[in-house]
Order: C-alpha cells, then sequence, then structure tokens
C-alpha cells in the first residue's frame, strides 16, 4: 500500500510539471513571431508595405508591362504563395530571391512551370530571358523598351543554356596536353557531352535535377540576376533600391545609361531604337563582359574624373549617318576613350571588339590591355578575352604609312588578325588558322575576308578631362576642323581630314625607319 501511495505521489508531481497544451501552443506561437519579426527586419517600411499587399491578395499590386510572360508570374506566385499560405515560409523564399545568390529558390521557381506548364529548362530561359531584359533595359538606358521581332531573344538564350558546358570543355581542352589526351578524342567526347546537355534542356517537361540546375545556373553569369530582376517587379512595385542605381547597374539590374540620339539619328534609326547593329539582348549579353567602371560610376569617380553626371553610352560614329568613311571614323574614335566596335557585313555577319585603352593617333606598334575582348552577337553569341591569348596584340590602329599596313586592328598578327579593316574601310578580314593568337577567337566571319556594310563606335568610359588643354583651346588630331575643311574647299587636299596636317616625304621616311626598328 505504502508503494502504492508513493508511486501516485510521484506520478502526480510529473504531470504537474508538464506544461500544458496551451502553453506549448503559446510558446510556437511566440517562436512564429519572434522569426517573422526577424525575417521582416531585412526590409525597409516601403518593401514591408509592398511585400504585405501581394501576401494578402495573392498577385501583383500594380499591373506588369504587357512583355512580362505569365507563365513566369504563375510560377512564382505558385512557389511564393502555395495553397497552405505560411508567412514565415514565403518571407523566408523573397529573402532568398531578392536578397541573396542562392540558386533553390530558381529551382523551386522552374519546378513549379515544369509542373503547371510542362516546361523544358530551354522554354523556362525563355520566359526569363523574355520578362526580365526590357526591365533591365528600361530600368537604366534612358530608351522605352520598343518591341523586337519574334526571335531576337533566342541567340541570348541558347546563350545562356550553352555557356556552361562550353566554359568547361575550353578549360579541358587547355589541360589536354597536360594529359597527353588525344586532342581530337577529348573533342569528340566534350561535342557529345554538350549534345546531350542541349537535348536535355530541350526536353519537355524538363528531367533535369536540382544538382544539375544548380550548377548550371552558378557556372552561367546573368541567368540568376534576370530572374532577381523578373521576381522583383512581381513581388514590389519598384526595385528595390533604385537609390542607388550605381550599384545596380554594376550588378547587371540595370542598363548603363545610354545617351538620347539627336533629331537627325532618331530619323534614321526609328524613335525608340538606340542601335542600328545591336539589340537590347545583344547589349546585355556584350555588359556582361564590360568593366565596372563602364558601367557606372559612383559620386566619388564622378568627383575624380570632375563631372556631375553618370557615364553614359554614347554612338559617337555610325556609318548610317556619318558615312562610309575611314577619315570619319578614325577622328570620331582616336583620343575618346573605351569603346564598343560592332561591324555588320554585306552577308549579315555581325561581331567586333571592345578596346579597354583609348585608339591612338597613327600608334606604329601594338598596344591595349587584357581587359580587351572579340565578340560575335549574329546567330550566335560569342565572347574571347585577351587574357586567354599568347601574345600582347591588343589593339592596332594606323593610316598613311608606306611601310606598315593601314588599318583597324584586334588581335594575331598583319594579315593574320583576329578582326582587321583596311584603311578603305571597305575590306576586312578575320583569320584564326585555327584560334587567334591574343584572343583564342575562332574566325569571327563566315569566310577570312569580309566586305564591311556598317559600323557604328559606341564610348562606353571617355578619357578623363584634360583641365590645361582645354584651357589652352584644345589640340591634337581633333582641333582646327573647320579650318581643314576650309582648305579642302579652296582646293588643298588634306592628308587626312581632322587628323592633323600631311606629313613631309623627309618626315614619313623618317617615321617608316623607325617603325622598320620597331617590327
Amino acid at each position: 500500500m505504502t508503494s502504492l501511495c508513493f508511486a501516485f505521489r510521484q506520478s502526480l508531481r510529473t504531470v504537474l510539471s508538464l506544461p500544458s497544451i496551451e502553453n506549448k501552443m503559446g510558446n510556437g506561437h511566440s517562436q512564429d513571431k519572434s522569426k517573422e519579426a526577424e525575417l521582416w527586419s531585412h526590409w525597409s517600411p516601403d518593401e514591408k508595405e509592398q511585400l504585405k499587399n501581394f501576401y494578402e491578395k495573392g498577385e501583383p499590386t500594380s499591373t506588369l508591362p504587357a512583355y512580362y510572360e505569365k507563365d513566369l508570374l504563375a510560377g512564382i506566385v505558385a512557389t511564393l504563395i502555395p495553397s497552405e499560405k505560411h508567412l514565415a515560409n514565403y518571407l523566408t523564399t523573397a529573402h532568398s530571391i531578392l536578397k541573396t545568390k542562392e540558386p533553390n529558390p530558381v529551382y523551386h521557381v522552374f519546378q513549379q512551370c515544369v509542373k503547371g506548364q510542362q516546361l523544358s529548362l530551354h522554354d523556362f530561359v525563355t520566359l526569363v530571358v523574355k520578362s526580365a531584359i526590357p526591365l533591365w533595359f528600361e530600368d537604366g538606358s534612358s530608351y522605352q523598351w520598343a518591341p523586337t521581332s519574334g526571335q531576337d531573344h533566342e541567340t541570348l538564350v541558347n546563350y545562356f543554356i550553352s555557356y556552361a558546358e562550353e566554359e568547361a570543355n575550353k578549360k579541358k581542352e587547355s589541360m589536354a596536353w597536360l594529359t597527353a589526351d588525344d586532342v581530337s578524342k577529348q573533342q569528340s567526347k566534350e561535342e557529345h557531352q554538350a549534345s546531350e546537355w542541349q537535348e536535355k534542356a530541350a526536353l519537355s517537361p524538363s528531367q533535369i535535377s536540382e544538382a544539375e540546375f544548380s550548377h548550371w545556373i552558378q557556372h552561367t553569369p546573368g541567368v540568376r540576376g534576370l530572374f532577381q530582376l523578373a521576381v522583383e517587379h512581381v513581388l514590389l512595385d519598384k526595385p528595390t533600391d533604385t537609390s542607388n542605381l550605381h550599384s545596380r547597374r554594376l550588378h547587371h539590374l540595370a542598363s548603363p545609361q545610354i545617351q538620347q540620339h539627336n533629331k537627325e539619328t532618331r530619323k534614321l534609326l526609328g524613335k525608340d531604337k538606340f542601335s542600328n547593329l545591336m539589340t537590347p539582348y545583344d547589349y546585355y549579353m556584350l555588359s556582361l563582359s564590360l568593366p565596372g567602371n563602364t558601367l557606372s560610376w559612383s559620386d566619388y569617380e564622378q568627383t575624380q574624373r570632375k563631372v556631375t553626371q553618370n557615364v553614359q553610352h554614347d554612338m559617337v560614329f555610325s556609318s548610317k549617318r556619318d558615312g562610309s568613311s575611314w577619315q570619319n571614323f578614325v577622328s570620331k574614335m582616336v583620343g575618346q576613350g573605351a569603346t564598343l566596335v560592332v561591324i555588320q557585313t554585306k552577308d549579315g555577319n555581325v561581331f567586333g571588339g571592345y578596346a579597354d585603352e583609348h585608339w591612338e593617333y597613327c600608334n606604329t606598334h601594338w598596344y591595349g590591355n587584357s581587359s580587351n575582348f572579340l565578340f560575335r552577337i549574329k546567330d550566335t553569341y560569342g565572347r574571347w578575352e585577351a587574357s586567354s591569348g599568347s601574345n600582347d596584340h591588343y589593339q592596332y590602329l594606323c593610316w598613311g604609312k608606306k611601310s606598315l599596313p593601314n588599318g583597324f586592328g584586334m588581335g594575331g598578327q598583319f594579315d593574320y588578325a583576329g578582326l582587321w579593316i583596311d584603311s578603305d574601310f571597305i575590306h576586312g578580314h578575320s583569320r584564326a588558322g585555327p584560334l587567334c593568337t591574343t584572343y583564342s577567337s575562332p574566325q569571327l566571319s563566315t569566310s577570312d575576308t569580309f566586305i564591311v556594310d556598317q559600323v557604328e563606335v559606341w564610348l562606353v568610359r571617355p578619357l578623363v578631362k584634360d583641365e590645361d588643354q582645354d584651357q589652352a583651346g584644345g589640340g591634337g588630331v581633333l582641333s582646327h576642323a573647320e579650318d581643314m575643311e576650309f582648305m579642302e574647299m579652296a582646293g588643298k587636299k588634306m592628308y587626312s581630314k581632322d587628323l592633323g596636317p600631311e606629313p613631309t616625304e623627309e618626315e614619313e621616311e623618317e617615321d617608316d625607319d623607325s617603325d622598320k626598328d620597331h617590327v
């Protein structure tokens, strides 16, 4: 009996010491509130209000642009607000998409699109590109989005799909000689793997695993940022940090600012068209490779440069506007700053090069730096960096020399350049044999020689102003243009309009002798 009483008392003590169900529920509720408070702390007051509105309504609080893809919107909404709503999960997902670089939430949206619309990876990337590139362009360029042809996005989509696989193959090829592998066998194996991946990316509904997806997106620059931009415009009425457009441009969430064309150029190109040779899709791809100080300047950089506004990309030369003239081409380009040169050939190829250093007046040597790159933007995107080559023949510009090639060149060597335009501004070549020795680029044109159709030069980072030169009234190759035009009208043919006086025969012979010593 005594033992039974003792056991009863012990059981009673245990029961009395246990927390009640109400206390358990209260503690759980308190923990949820604490977690929610911590998650809300990542957002500004304005962002909190917009996130609450989206959570309550289950749809964007403002009308999305007509170009925004509805299937992408459906996948985003299904991921953020499933049938069983949970505020903490919603805030966690929103934070991981907009405030971090994690690939997992992108995969979850992708899976919702696969489940709901039976999409392939190629389809999903198409939705992201078609929705986000117009947002990127309008957020920073100062231009409005103008509808493009139905397939303009396709080249960028294919570039994103293939990028990671192609970069991995390049590394394997560069290391093949170390392992004594048969190069042809290695290339055949890589081509087969690339083909397998492209087939898998096109399969609908997609069978790509989370591990495969994460590897692909982490090794493909640009896709994660475009996805973030697309979600941002669904959840928030405006970008999360418009006060810092500088940072957004550096992270490719907003386009570099593009200078508005004058009336004459708008008439030639069209009201909302910024280039006759590039689409915003092309421009985005190129911007991924441009140095940060060509995309945007901080307040400090503007102070150092003695300017009061951010960098603007300016089409300083267009053969459509300025004429197919070598003199106009070089006079608009020399001594300006970092440039993108875009060339269209008579057979429709479009390619070009980025020069990080300014083009010099008849420098008879190769010069420049390893930030340069060559590119192709028609049908298939390609970008080849100077740092991957075996010499420093980054850029060359010369004319009026009897003993040296006269023309514009990037990479390789004379007569075998990665990219070359003769000083007649008609003929050019791209000879690789099989790769350019400076840029490791293939032949850019269909055949190794081409006929120039159109050229654009984009100034993407002007030189720092020289106050002493400005106060002295200028000078250099661009000075006294009006005087030269007057002399030509009077019958005195100038050596090269706007590029300085014609050298005497003695001066030219001295220059040529000096040039031979350096070649």
